[in-house]
């Protein structure tokens, strides 16, 4: 017989129940801490982990920034390089003296308000000179102004800073192309002295040029790097005022053209007494001068053309009077080739008839008081001939290292004179420098030149001179 199930709770139940539910709220709030602990650690991390973030966003908005500033540093400097290329142009169109070259930087500045730079330099220049013949020419080494008497000079030694300057350049970019301009002047005399000399005057707009500066049948570049100031005896030199037009063939290559002031030496005839007549020259025609200029590694050369018309005429103390006029010509080529990266040859040669104004020695013989000049004279049948000259130079300019450089050259002209010039009258002269120049720094240079010049006269009388030249020089 089935039995009935007792369904009555019993204490033992009630505890197992309370036991139970115990453990089960004890589970219960473990579960709910962890799960608290679990949140506060995710909240935690993430806390954390948006101050990374945060880190990051800040580290990337200056990495922005420096990158701005460095976009906008190298515009600035590309504009200056544009800036400094267009001035390191127009400073290049303006060559000085190969002899006065440093190793300097552009230094420009750019006015305000405008697009002009402006460019102010120049040079402290000394020299000591000591001389064994008679130079009349005390400052600058000219075979010409040696004099054939004795004791035509006091003393022969000599201290003069007349190869001191000063110039300022411009430049100004226009719809025409860039305008230069350049003042320049030194404090050079032939006595030693130093006081103004009036250098450049000189402005250009695209390819016009004018005002006073080199005439175009020279080649200031192919200069050597001596330190005395005159230069080579046959040298091509000349500043005049004078009008220019360059034409750009290629980025290397020019040709120019000029119309230049014209300006004439004539030699006096010996068949008349200076007191019986008066003259005058007549310049009916400037100087026209062209020229082909092509540069390149190798380094440049120059091949340049005068014509020129000569007149004059004279009115004698007996009433009569005398007019004539002859046509003169001339070619220079010259220029400096790269034999190495420590040397470079310079030369030039010259021929003409009628160029001896251009031309370094002839322009300024001594005797030239007594003889005139030597660009054209009369000959024996009463007609104006202009007088040959023909003549050269060449130098070798060695860098010995970056500090420490040379120069050794030789240079003759040679004039074929008429049987009416005076006989003191300028024939022909030798002239011959070696030298060793340091530049402790870029501004500066210290140097020791051996000069020697022969000079000769028509009739064959001769006279030398050999100068010891130091020299002190601080650019600026």
């Amino acid at each position: 017989m089935a039995t009935t199930t007792d369904r009555t709770l019993r204490p033992t139940h009630v505890k197992s129940i309370l036991t139970i539910s115990a453990v089960s709220l004890s589970l219960a709030s473990n579960l709910t801490r962890a799960e608290d602990n679990d949140i506060n650690t995710r909240m935690t991390e993430l806390e954390q982990r948006l101050q990374v973030l945060e880190q990051v966003l800040t580290d990337k908005d200056e990495q922005i920034e420096s990158l701005k500033d460095q976009i906008q540093a190298e515009q600035i400097n590309q504009q200056q390089a544009i800036d400094d290329d267009k001035t390191f142009r127009a400073v290049r169109a303006f060559k000085q003296r190969s002899s006065h070259k440093y190793q300097t930087p552009d230094r420009s500045i750019r006015l305000s308000g405008t697009n002009t730079r402006l460019q102010i330099g120049g040079q402290i220049w000394l020299d000591a000179i000591y001389n064994s013949g008679e130079m009349t020419n005390r400052a600058g080494f000219q075979p010409s102004s040696i004099a054939f008497e004795n004791d035509t000079v006091d003393d022969n030694t000599l201290l003069t800073a007349g190869q001191s300057k000063l110039y300022v350049k411009s430049i100004t970019p226009t719809a025409y192309g860039d305008m230069k301009t350049r003042f320049e002047f030194d404090m050079f005399q032939q006595d030693g002295n130093a006081s103004f000399n009036l250098l450049h005057l000189w402005g250009e707009l695209g390819n016009f040029g004018a005002g006073q500066t080199f005439t175009g049948f020279m080649d200031i570049d192919a200069f050597p790097n001596t330190l005395e100031y005159w230069g080579p005896n046959s040298m091509v030199f000349a500043r005049q005022p004078l009008l220019r037009y360059t034409y750009l063939l290629s980025e290397n290559e020019r040709l120019a053209f000029s119309i230049e002031r014209s300006d004439s030496d004539f030699a006096l005839p010996n068949l008349l007494a200076p007191s019986s007549y008066q003259y005058d020259e007549v310049n009916e025609l400037p100087d026209i001068t062209a020229y082909y200029y092509q540069s390149g590694a190798f380094g440049h050369f120059k091949s340049s053309f005068i014509i020129r018309k000569l007149g004059y005429e004279a009115q004698f103390i007996d009433g009569g009077s005398a007019r004539d006029s002859t046509y003169a010509w001339g070619v220079n080529l010259s220029g400096a080739y790269a034999v190495s990266s420590a040397d470079t040859v310079k030369y030039q040669l010259v021929y003409g008839k009628g160029i001896s104004r251009y031309l370094n020695d002839p322009c300024c013989n001594y005797y030239a008081d007594q003889t005139g000049g030597a660009d054209a004279g009369v000959n024996q049948q009463g007609d104006l001939r202009a007088i040959k000259a023909i003549g050269g130079f060449v130098y070798l300019d060695h860098q010995w290292q970056q500090s420490i450089s040379s120069s050794v050259g030789l240079s003759y002209i040679e004039l074929d004179n008429l049987a009416s010039q005076f006989d003191n009258a300028f024939a022909k002269s030798l002239y011959t420098t070696l030298n060793v120049i340091w530049s402790p720094i870029a501004m500066s240079k210290i140097g020791i030149e051996l000069q020697y010049g022969e000079v000769e006269n028509k009739v064959g009388q001769s006279a030398d001179n050999t100068r010891i030249q130091t020299s002190f020089a601080f650019k600026y």
